[in-house]
């Protein structure tokens, strides 16, 4: 077997004979065996097969599967059928993206009325269109002379989610039954029996600085439901970077990071579960575009979370780090480019590291305040045109009138205005008979709320302090206190 889980080249043409598949002479992968690769991608995503090592063995849908309820068949055929979907379009992110052009095309499918013939293919590309860049990528991946439309098309017929022939396709009651699947569950049926699970459990990974020699390294147990955005901060943490510079994750053939530098695929919509579910077992990470910090990242093992434990946490490690911006130049002649004062490396300190994992939380919520800031401030030039963006921000974020308090007074906050000279936004606020204007940065906003939230941003930018942060629960924010007749 190969990493892919699929036949050696090699031993395709054994495979075809015994299985009456014929092979031609020429064979690259045995994906060039489309009626052998399929039903073999197939019995892989549905449990049929297991692959163990580089062996293939009867899997554990096999047992029993002839006295098999219902619910476990159309299980067992949905991970199918999202498996080759994965496989046909080449998707090796997540498998989120060939997911939704099987659910694109199903959806139109069951339209009323639903568009045929060319009609069909012209809307299922539309669609592809409008779904943003990484669908249409995924999508258009190349099929030859064939359009990518009927490939889905084909491929969810033979599955039995689609009837007919070339020009009049029909959803039939799997497929109806398929699209509510794929809705509800999405790339949970593309996870390998032992991966990781998006909630509960904890994956033990081994991060490497690799192009060094001695490499260092450290291994840490980070939950499964943690993003990609997640494990940059523990890497930061973990090896003493100081997140001044860009950075990269490679998952197969895609870049995860930050969208506000134009990466490809934000690393905040995809977890480590979705990363390690479909066999990976590796992933890459590379800090500072100029120093090209690489790092190696494995998923050694899953554990089981202990109670006991907050997580992340960092359990062992080895080797002296970097100290930034040094560069690889940085061993005998650092001194000469560096100072002779300052530590060219960061020691292995174990105890510090957990300190800093100790606040997360707080670290998460500091990390997602400052891209709400460049998110705010991301057209903005000079001063001036960055309080206006704050101010236009705040306006359309937060809904006014919104209870705060003054010096200890409570007051109703009805909007904000810019004072031109002072650069400065300020609140117009209404409280024990007055109406006055303040200076935004002095009023205190409930814990949780939008307006909580945006103020400290505003403080970070002005350099100011501010309190805990609560991140707002669903951007909403949370039940505020009526202060509304203390006020009047």
């Amino acid at each position: 077997m190969t990493a892919k889980k699929v036949l050696r080249r090699s031993d395709v043409p054994e495979a075809g004979r015994v299985l009456g598949v014929a092979v031609p002479r020429q064979v690259r992968t045995a994906a060039d065996v489309p009626s052998l690769h399929r039903p073999w991608t197939a019995a892989v995503g549905a449990g049929l097969l297991e692959i163990t090592r580089d062996r293939a063995v009867t899997g554990p849908a096999l047992s029993g599967w002839g006295c098999a309820a219902d619910d476990d068949v159309l299980d067992r055929w949905a991970r199918a059928l999202a498996a080759v979907l994965a496989d046909t379009f080449n998707d090796d992110g997540d498998g989120a993206e060939a997911l939704r052009i099987g659910k694109l095309a199903l959806t139109l499918l069951a339209a009323e009325p639903a568009p045929v013939g060319a009609e069909l293919l012209t809307a299922i590309h539309g669609a592809i269109i409008n779904g943003g860049y990484a669908l249409y990528r995924t999508f258009n991946r190349g099929f030859g002379e064939r359009r990518p439309a009927e490939v889905v098309l084909e491929l969810l017929a033979a599955f039995g989610a689609v009837t007919g022939e070339s020009g009049q396709w029909r959803i039939s009651p799997l497929g109806r039954r398929g699209l509510q699947i794929l809705d509800s569950r999405g790339v949970e049926l593309l996870a390998a029996p032992g991966a990781p699970a998006e909630s509960g459990g904890i994956c033990q990974l081994k991060i490497t600085l690799s192009r060094m020699r001695p490499a260092p390294w450290r291994r840490v147990l980070v939950p499964a439901s943690a993003t990609l955005g997640d494990l940059h901060a523990i890497i930061q943490i973990a090896f003493a970077w100081d997140d001044d510079h860009l950075h990269a994750f490679t998952v197969g053939q895609r870049q995860y990071g930050d969208p506000y530098f134009n990466m490809p695929y934000d690393e905040e919509e995809t977890t480590l579960a979705g990363v390690f579910d479909r066999g990976r077992r590796s992933i890459s990470y590379v800090y500072d575009f100029g120093d090209d910090w690489y790092h190696d990242i494995k998923l050694e093992r899953l554990v089981e979370p202990d109670p006991a434990i907050g997580y992340p946490v960092c359990v062992a490690g080895r080797g002296d780090v970097p100290v930034e911006d040094r560069g690889e130049s940085c061993g005998e002649d650092c001194a000469e480019h560096c100072g002779e004062d300052e530590p060219a490396w960061t020691p292995f300190d174990q105890t510090d590291i957990n300190a800093r994992l100790g606040q997360w939380e707080s670290l998460k919520d500091a990390r997602q305040l400052r891209n709400d800031v460049e998110a705010i401030l991301a057209d903005a030039q000079g001063e001036a045109e960055e309080m206006t963006a704050f101010r236009s921000a705040l306006e359309e974020e937060i809904s006014f009138p919104v209870p705060a308090m003054l010096l200890g007074a409570p007051v109703i906050v009805d909007g904000l205005t810019e004072d031109e000279a002072t650069l400065e936004l300020r609140a117009r606020c209404r409280g024990n008979g007055t109406d006055e204007l303040v200076s935004f940065a002095d009023l205190d906003f409930w814990p949780g709320t939008v307006e909580a939230w945006l103020q400290a941003g505003y403080l970070a930018y002005l350099d100011r302090k501010f309190g805990p942060l609560t991140r707002p629960t669903g951007w909403g924010g949370v039940d505020r206190p009526d202060l509304t007749r203390m006020c009047e």
